[in-house]
């Protein structure tokens, strides 16, 4: 039989005694947490405001594609930078500075040809057909003069362009609108916390709590096919506006 100590019995009362102290204090305090959490949740106001500005675009952003095909793959390397040389050529001569023009895709893959593989004479393993290679090369261009912007697209499939996409026309230096918008979503809040707390009854302390997002609509188009081919001399480009939207969250203690 085994014997227990006096000096060990006294030093599992202590461990137990510190557990059951431990435990305690946990809930306690957690419950303390929650309470607090509680009373906090009462005793504020979260408001919210939007504010909108309509701006008119300052700088247009379009994407001019060339496509080439060919069985050879430097054949199509050639053949495909000439093209993109001229198209850069054309947009430098037409005003554009250099670093308004930047590369945003060199893709070259080979074409394979399945369809013949159907034959029962690979009725296992059916090695592709090489058919062609493809190059899509492509340039963003950034126009700041926006009265260039109808025949620079509309002339960019004469100089080799196949693909005009991502046309978009924003606003390069957008803080100070979206200051206004802020300022006016802020006025908003405030206006519509006083409103709150008058019909309450209750007054309103200090913001303890700022949340902001904004969203910032920018049109967007891609040239179908057929408009690329009829684009030429000038295309009938619209600019609209864009709208710049900030959101303001406010939370304020209640007294």
């Amino acid at each position: 039989m085994c014997k227990i100590n006096s000096n060990n019995l006294w030093q599992y009362s202590l461990s137990a005694f510190l557990l059951v102290g431990a435990i305690v204090g946990l809930i306690f305090g957690w419950s303390i947490y929650l309470r607090s959490q509680n009373l906090t949740s009462q005793n504020t106001l979260v408001v919210s405001g939007e504010g909108k500005v309509y701006v008119k675009p300052d700088l247009a952003i379009i994407e001019a594609t060339v496509v080439t095909q060919n069985k050879d793959f430097k054949t199509v390397q050639l053949e495909n930078d000439q093209k993109m040389q001229r198209v850069v050529n054309f947009v430098k001569e037409s005003g554009i500075d250099e670093k308004d023009i930047k590369t945003t895709q060199y893709n070259l893959q080979p074409q394979y040809d399945y369809s013949w593989c159907r034959s029962s004479e690979y009725p296992v393993y059916c090695p592709p057909k090489l058919v062609n290679y493809i190059l899509t090369q492509s340039i963003q261009i950034k126009i700041r003069d926006l009265s260039k912007v109808g025949d620079i697209i509309g002339n960019l499939t004469a100089f080799g362009a196949n693909q005009i996409s991502n046309i978009t026309f924003t606003v390069e230096n957008i803080d100070e609108y979206q200051a206004q918008a802020r300022e006016e979503a802020i006025v908003k809040a405030q206006n519509k916390a006083l409103a709150t707390a008058r019909a309450a009854g209750v007054k309103l302390g200090k913001i303890i709590n700022i949340n902001e997002n904004s969203n910032n609509y920018i049109p967007l188009r891609t040239m179908a096919k057929d408009e690329i081919m009829g684009a030429a001399p000038s295309a009938p480009i619209e600019m609209g506006t864009n709208e710049i939207n900030v959101f303001v969250s406010l939370t304020y203690e209640l007294k």
